[in-house]
Protein backbone atom coordinates (compact mmCIF):
# COMPACT_ATOMS: atom_id res chain seq x y z
CA UNK A 1 0.00 0.00 0.00
CA UNK A 2 2.90 2.67 0.72
CA UNK A 3 4.44 1.84 -2.57
CA UNK A 4 0.96 2.44 -4.11
CA UNK A 5 0.64 5.68 -2.58
CA UNK A 6 4.03 7.08 -3.06
CA UNK A 7 4.03 6.42 -6.67
CA UNK A 8 -0.10 8.63 -6.77
CA UNK A 9 2.26 11.30 -5.07
CA UNK A 10 4.83 11.34 -6.99
CA UNK A 11 3.41 10.57 -10.34
CA UNK A 12 0.57 12.22 -10.21
CA UNK A 13 0.53 13.05 -14.23
CA UNK A 14 -0.68 9.35 -15.01
CA UNK A 15 -3.96 9.40 -12.69
CA UNK A 16 -5.10 12.80 -14.75
CA UNK A 17 -7.13 11.30 -17.03
CA UNK A 18 -8.96 9.49 -14.65
CA UNK A 19 -9.19 12.38 -12.43
CA UNK A 20 -10.45 14.39 -15.09
CA UNK A 21 -13.49 11.59 -15.73
CA UNK A 22 -14.29 11.13 -12.57
CA UNK A 23 -14.85 14.76 -11.62
CA UNK A 24 -17.03 15.14 -14.34
CA UNK A 25 -18.93 12.40 -13.41
CA UNK A 26 -19.19 13.36 -9.73
CA UNK A 27 -19.88 17.16 -11.06
CA UNK A 28 -22.88 15.34 -12.90
CA UNK A 29 -24.18 13.71 -9.87
CA UNK A 30 -24.13 16.66 -7.42
CA UNK A 31 -26.08 18.78 -9.67
CA UNK A 32 -28.88 15.91 -10.36
CA UNK A 33 -28.81 15.11 -6.67
CA UNK A 34 -29.39 18.92 -6.20
CA UNK A 35 -32.35 19.11 -8.52
CA UNK A 36 -33.66 15.57 -7.47
CA UNK A 37 -33.68 17.18 -3.68
CA UNK A 38 -34.35 20.62 -4.65
CA UNK A 39 -37.52 19.32 -7.01
CA UNK A 40 -38.68 16.87 -3.54
CA UNK A 41 -38.54 20.01 -1.10
CA UNK A 42 -40.64 22.58 -3.46
CA UNK A 43 -43.44 19.51 -3.99
CA UNK A 44 -43.46 18.89 -0.44
CA UNK A 45 -43.18 22.22 1.52
CA UNK A 46 -46.93 22.36 2.99
CA UNK A 47 -46.75 18.57 4.19
CA UNK A 48 -43.66 19.20 6.20
CA UNK A 49 -44.58 22.82 7.21
CA UNK A 50 -47.19 20.81 9.43
CA UNK A 51 -44.12 19.66 12.07
CA UNK A 52 -43.83 16.47 13.62
CA UNK A 53 -47.46 14.73 13.66
CA UNK A 54 -49.34 12.03 11.74
CA UNK A 55 -51.58 12.27 9.38
CA UNK A 56 -55.06 10.78 8.90
CA UNK A 57 -56.86 9.78 5.82
CA UNK A 58 -59.82 7.58 4.96
CA UNK A 59 -58.68 4.30 4.37
CA UNK A 60 -59.57 4.11 1.09
CA UNK A 61 -57.29 6.97 0.11
CA UNK A 62 -54.17 5.70 1.70
CA UNK A 63 -52.63 8.66 2.84
CA UNK A 64 -53.36 10.50 -0.49
CA UNK A 65 -54.66 13.95 0.27
CA UNK A 66 -56.27 15.05 -3.08
CA UNK A 67 -58.53 11.79 -2.78
CA UNK A 68 -59.44 11.90 0.69
CA UNK A 69 -62.38 13.28 2.66
CA UNK A 70 -62.60 12.62 6.54
CA UNK A 71 -65.40 12.52 7.66
CA UNK A 72 -66.47 13.86 10.98
CA UNK A 73 -67.33 10.75 12.71
CA UNK A 74 -63.91 9.58 12.17
CA UNK A 75 -62.31 12.78 13.33
CA UNK A 76 -64.56 12.44 15.99
CA UNK A 77 -63.30 8.85 17.13
CA UNK A 78 -59.14 9.62 16.71
CA UNK A 79 -59.95 12.62 19.02
CA UNK A 80 -61.18 10.18 21.83
CA UNK A 81 -57.51 8.31 21.45
CA UNK A 82 -54.90 8.59 24.51
CA UNK A 83 -51.43 9.02 22.93
CA UNK A 84 -53.81 12.08 20.79
CA UNK A 85 -53.60 15.34 22.20
CA UNK A 86 -54.87 17.92 19.35
CA UNK A 87 -56.75 16.86 15.96
CA UNK A 88 -56.81 19.62 13.20
CA UNK A 89 -57.65 19.82 9.51
CA UNK A 90 -56.08 20.65 6.20
CA UNK A 91 -57.63 21.28 2.70
CA UNK A 92 -56.33 22.41 -0.14
CA UNK A 93 -57.41 24.41 -4.06
CA UNK A 94 -55.27 25.74 -6.27
CA UNK A 95 -56.31 29.18 -7.87
CA UNK A 96 -54.87 32.29 -8.48
CA UNK A 97 -54.26 35.69 -6.39
CA UNK A 98 -54.33 39.16 -7.44
CA UNK A 99 -52.81 42.12 -5.55
CA UNK A 100 -54.15 45.88 -5.75
CA UNK A 101 -54.91 47.18 -9.40
CA UNK A 102 -51.90 44.14 -10.71
CA UNK A 103 -52.99 42.04 -13.43
CA UNK A 104 -50.43 38.89 -12.77
CA UNK A 105 -51.76 35.97 -12.47
CA UNK A 106 -50.20 32.87 -10.97
CA UNK A 107 -51.41 29.43 -9.77
CA UNK A 108 -51.32 29.20 -5.55
CA UNK A 109 -52.35 26.68 -3.44
CA UNK A 110 -54.86 27.36 -0.67
CA UNK A 111 -54.61 25.75 2.45
CA UNK A 112 -57.33 25.63 5.39
CA UNK A 113 -55.49 24.78 8.38
CA UNK A 114 -56.37 24.78 12.33
CA UNK A 115 -53.31 24.45 13.95
CA UNK A 116 -49.89 25.98 14.42
CA UNK A 117 -46.68 24.22 14.18
CA UNK A 118 -42.97 25.04 14.64
CA UNK A 119 -43.13 26.75 11.31
CA UNK A 120 -46.69 27.93 10.80
CA UNK A 121 -48.54 30.50 13.26
CA UNK A 122 -51.94 30.22 14.93
CA UNK A 123 -54.14 30.50 11.93
CA UNK A 124 -55.18 34.28 11.54
CA UNK A 125 -58.28 35.91 12.01
CA UNK A 126 -60.89 34.78 9.43
CA UNK A 127 -60.03 37.61 6.84
CA UNK A 128 -56.48 37.15 6.92
CA UNK A 129 -53.96 35.05 5.54
CA UNK A 130 -50.71 33.86 6.02
CA UNK A 131 -48.77 33.67 2.51
CA UNK A 132 -45.51 31.28 1.68
CA UNK A 133 -42.60 34.07 0.92
CA UNK A 134 -42.14 32.69 -2.72
CA UNK A 135 -45.24 34.49 -3.56
CA UNK A 136 -43.50 37.74 -2.83
CA UNK A 137 -40.90 36.82 -5.70
CA UNK A 138 -43.86 35.65 -8.14
CA UNK A 139 -46.46 38.55 -7.32
CA UNK A 140 -44.59 41.83 -6.83
CA UNK A 141 -44.83 44.26 -4.59
CA UNK A 142 -47.04 41.63 -1.85
CA UNK A 143 -46.13 42.89 1.69
CA UNK A 144 -47.71 42.80 5.28
CA UNK A 145 -51.07 44.34 5.01
CA UNK A 146 -51.66 43.96 1.39
CA UNK A 147 -55.27 42.39 0.42
CA UNK A 148 -55.04 39.54 -1.81
CA UNK A 149 -57.72 38.52 -4.18
CA UNK A 150 -58.59 34.85 -4.09
CA UNK A 151 -60.40 32.87 -6.81
CA UNK A 152 -63.35 33.85 -9.24
CA UNK A 153 -65.34 35.57 -6.72
CA UNK A 154 -62.29 37.18 -5.51
CA UNK A 155 -62.56 36.54 -1.93
CA UNK A 156 -60.51 39.48 0.01
CA UNK A 157 -57.89 38.77 2.45
CA UNK A 158 -55.49 40.73 4.22
CA UNK A 159 -51.90 39.58 4.30
CA UNK A 160 -51.21 38.67 8.14
CA UNK A 161 -47.55 37.71 7.91
CA UNK A 162 -45.04 35.09 5.90
CA UNK A 163 -43.77 31.36 5.97
CA UNK A 164 -40.64 30.16 4.25
CA UNK A 165 -40.41 26.49 3.07
CA UNK A 166 -44.12 26.09 2.34
CA UNK A 167 -44.53 25.43 -1.55
CA UNK A 168 -46.18 22.64 -3.14
CA UNK A 169 -44.65 23.15 -6.89
CA UNK A 170 -46.55 26.44 -6.02
CA UNK A 171 -46.81 29.45 -3.79
CA UNK A 172 -48.84 28.51 -1.26
CA UNK A 173 -51.63 30.51 0.95
CA UNK A 174 -52.83 30.03 4.63
CA UNK A 175 -56.27 31.18 5.26
CA UNK A 176 -58.46 29.46 8.34
CA UNK A 177 -60.03 26.46 7.57
CA UNK A 178 -63.42 28.27 8.15
CA UNK A 179 -62.17 31.15 5.89
CA UNK A 180 -60.99 28.06 3.09
CA UNK A 181 -64.67 26.50 3.01
CA UNK A 182 -66.07 30.03 1.22
CA UNK A 183 -63.22 29.80 -0.86
CA UNK A 184 -63.94 25.83 -1.83
CA UNK A 185 -67.73 26.97 -2.47
CA UNK A 186 -67.07 29.35 -4.89
CA UNK A 187 -64.38 27.40 -6.44
CA UNK A 188 -65.99 24.29 -6.16
CA UNK A 189 -69.23 24.29 -5.35
CA UNK A 190 -69.34 20.68 -5.91
CA UNK A 191 -66.95 19.47 -4.07
CA UNK A 192 -67.90 17.82 -0.92
CA UNK A 193 -64.98 19.12 1.27
CA UNK A 194 -66.56 23.18 0.61
CA UNK A 195 -69.66 22.02 3.43
CA UNK A 196 -67.55 19.36 5.67
CA UNK A 197 -64.80 17.23 6.20
CA UNK A 198 -60.88 17.71 5.64
CA UNK A 199 -58.58 16.34 3.33
CA UNK A 200 -55.94 15.31 5.47
CA UNK A 201 -56.61 15.25 9.60
CA UNK A 202 -53.04 16.94 11.49
CA UNK A 203 -52.87 14.65 14.92
CA UNK A 204 -50.09 16.05 16.96
CA UNK A 205 -48.88 13.21 19.53
CA UNK A 206 -49.24 13.59 23.57
CA UNK A 207 -47.45 14.64 26.24
CA UNK A 208 -44.80 11.80 26.31
CA UNK A 209 -46.00 10.23 23.27
CA UNK A 210 -44.44 10.34 19.87
CA UNK A 211 -45.40 10.32 16.23
CA UNK A 212 -44.94 6.51 16.30
CA UNK A 213 -46.92 5.60 18.98
CA UNK A 214 -49.88 7.64 17.63
CA UNK A 215 -49.47 6.07 14.52
CA UNK A 216 -49.66 2.20 16.10
CA UNK A 217 -52.80 3.62 18.22
CA UNK A 218 -54.21 5.07 15.67
CA UNK A 219 -54.10 1.91 13.21
CA UNK A 220 -54.91 -0.28 15.59
CA UNK A 221 -58.31 1.24 16.88
CA UNK A 222 -59.61 3.00 13.87
CA UNK A 223 -59.50 0.24 10.56
CA UNK A 224 -61.25 2.80 9.02
CA UNK A 225 -58.49 5.19 8.75
CA UNK A 226 -55.22 5.36 7.07
CA UNK A 227 -52.13 7.14 9.27
CA UNK A 228 -48.68 7.56 8.62
CA UNK A 229 -45.76 10.29 9.06
CA UNK A 230 -44.83 13.15 6.69
CA UNK A 231 -42.43 10.67 5.29
CA UNK A 232 -45.30 7.96 4.57
CA UNK A 233 -47.20 10.94 3.14
CA UNK A 234 -44.89 12.41 0.98
CA UNK A 235 -44.34 8.87 -0.57
CA UNK A 236 -47.69 8.98 -2.50
CA UNK A 237 -47.20 11.99 -4.11
CA UNK A 238 -47.51 10.90 -7.47
CA UNK A 239 -44.95 14.29 -8.33
CA UNK A 240 -42.61 13.41 -5.72
CA UNK A 241 -42.20 9.85 -6.09
CA UNK A 242 -42.51 9.85 -10.34
CA UNK A 243 -39.09 12.56 -9.81
CA UNK A 244 -37.28 10.51 -7.55
CA UNK A 245 -37.59 7.23 -9.48
CA UNK A 246 -36.36 9.30 -12.63
CA UNK A 247 -33.41 10.65 -10.95
CA UNK A 248 -32.08 8.06 -8.88
CA UNK A 249 -32.44 6.10 -12.09
CA UNK A 250 -30.29 8.80 -13.93
CA UNK A 251 -27.88 8.74 -10.75
CA UNK A 252 -27.70 4.85 -10.47
CA UNK A 253 -26.45 5.20 -14.37
CA UNK A 254 -23.72 7.75 -13.44
CA UNK A 255 -22.56 5.37 -11.13
CA UNK A 256 -22.48 2.60 -13.39
CA UNK A 257 -20.83 4.34 -16.15
CA UNK A 258 -18.25 5.05 -13.19
CA UNK A 259 -17.29 1.61 -12.91
CA UNK A 260 -15.96 1.76 -16.40
CA UNK A 261 -14.32 4.69 -16.22
CA UNK A 262 -12.11 3.70 -13.07
CA UNK A 263 -12.08 -0.53 -14.80
CA UNK A 264 -9.99 -0.05 -18.00
CA UNK A 265 -7.84 2.86 -16.14
CA UNK A 266 -6.83 0.23 -13.53
CA UNK A 267 -6.52 -2.40 -16.02
CA UNK A 268 -3.75 -0.66 -17.85
CA UNK A 269 -2.24 0.38 -14.93
CA UNK A 270 -2.13 -3.33 -13.92
CA UNK A 271 -0.68 -4.86 -17.53
CA UNK A 272 2.21 -1.78 -17.23
CA UNK A 273 2.84 -3.73 -13.65
CA UNK A 274 3.48 -6.86 -14.07
CA UNK A 275 6.94 -6.95 -14.17
CA UNK A 276 7.18 -4.91 -10.53
CA UNK A 277 4.07 -7.20 -9.19
CA UNK A 278 6.48 -10.11 -10.29
CA UNK A 279 9.30 -8.75 -8.66
CA UNK A 280 6.99 -8.00 -5.38
CA UNK A 281 5.68 -11.20 -5.68
CA UNK A 282 8.85 -13.28 -5.74
CA UNK A 283 10.39 -11.02 -2.45
CA UNK A 284 7.25 -12.15 -0.50
CA UNK A 285 4.89 -9.16 -0.99
CA UNK A 286 1.18 -10.88 -0.64
CA UNK A 287 -1.38 -10.69 -3.50
CA UNK A 288 -3.48 -9.21 -0.47
CA UNK A 289 -1.20 -6.26 0.05
CA UNK A 290 -1.41 -5.95 -4.22
CA UNK A 291 -4.59 -5.37 -3.65
CA UNK A 292 -4.49 -2.90 -0.90
CA UNK A 293 -2.20 -0.95 -2.96
CA UNK A 294 -4.58 -0.62 -5.90
CA UNK A 295 -7.55 0.16 -3.20
CA UNK A 296 -5.75 2.96 -1.81
CA UNK A 297 -4.98 4.82 -5.43
CA UNK A 298 -8.78 4.13 -6.10
CA UNK A 299 -9.81 5.86 -2.60
CA UNK A 300 -7.09 8.99 -3.26
CA UNK A 301 -8.44 9.57 -6.73
CA UNK A 302 -11.96 9.37 -5.50
CA UNK A 303 -10.96 12.00 -2.92
CA UNK A 304 -9.56 14.56 -5.71
CA UNK A 305 -12.33 13.97 -8.01
CA UNK A 306 -14.74 14.74 -5.09
CA UNK A 307 -13.10 17.94 -4.32
CA UNK A 308 -12.71 19.16 -7.53
CA UNK A 309 -16.01 17.86 -8.87
CA UNK A 310 -18.18 19.23 -5.74
CA UNK A 311 -16.19 22.60 -6.19
CA UNK A 312 -17.52 22.96 -9.81
CA UNK A 313 -20.90 21.87 -8.91
CA UNK A 314 -20.87 24.63 -6.43
CA UNK A 315 -19.65 27.34 -9.31
CA UNK A 316 -22.06 25.81 -11.23
CA UNK A 317 -25.20 25.85 -8.56
CA UNK A 318 -24.24 29.60 -7.33
CA UNK A 319 -25.00 31.13 -11.14
CA UNK A 320 -28.12 29.07 -11.62
CA UNK A 321 -31.26 31.21 -11.75
CA UNK A 322 -32.46 31.49 -8.37
CA UNK A 323 -36.02 29.93 -9.53
CA UNK A 324 -34.81 27.17 -10.50
CA UNK A 325 -35.05 24.18 -7.51
CA UNK A 326 -31.89 23.39 -6.73
CA UNK A 327 -30.79 22.40 -3.32
CA UNK A 328 -27.49 20.73 -2.43
CA UNK A 329 -28.25 19.25 0.57
CA UNK A 330 -25.43 17.28 3.77
CA UNK A 331 -26.96 14.28 3.73
CA UNK A 332 -27.07 13.77 -0.61
CA UNK A 333 -23.06 15.12 -0.64
CA UNK A 334 -22.28 12.74 1.65
CA UNK A 335 -24.50 9.50 -0.30
CA UNK A 336 -22.80 10.50 -3.40
CA UNK A 337 -18.91 11.12 -2.08
CA UNK A 338 -19.63 6.86 -0.25
CA UNK A 339 -21.27 5.68 -3.22
CA UNK A 340 -18.32 7.16 -5.63
CA UNK A 341 -15.48 6.12 -3.18
CA UNK A 342 -17.04 2.59 -3.19
CA UNK A 343 -17.45 2.60 -6.81
CA UNK A 344 -14.05 3.64 -7.86
CA UNK A 345 -12.49 0.96 -5.45
CA UNK A 346 -14.50 -1.93 -7.35
CA UNK A 347 -13.35 -0.41 -10.33
CA UNK A 348 -10.35 -0.34 -9.51
CA UNK A 349 -10.48 -4.25 -8.16
CA UNK A 350 -13.02 -5.64 -10.63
Amino acid sequence: MTIALRELLRRPGRFVPVVAALSLLVLLLVVLGGFLDGLTLDQTGAIRAQGEVAFVTTAEAELLPNVSQVPQELRQEIARIDTVAQVGGISRITTTPSVGDSDELVDVVVYGYELASGRLPAPPSNGEAIIDRRLTAVVTDVSDGDTLRLGPQELKVTVAGFVDDATEGAPTVWVPLTRWRTLGSQAAPASPLAEQGEELLVLVPAEGATVADVVDDVSRAVPTAAVGTIDDVIATLPAASQQAATFQGIIGAAFFVSLFVVGPFFVLLTLERLRLYAVLKAIGGRTADLLAGLAAQAVGIAVVSLLIGGLLAFALTSVLPPDLPVRVLPSRLAILAVGTVVTAVAGALG
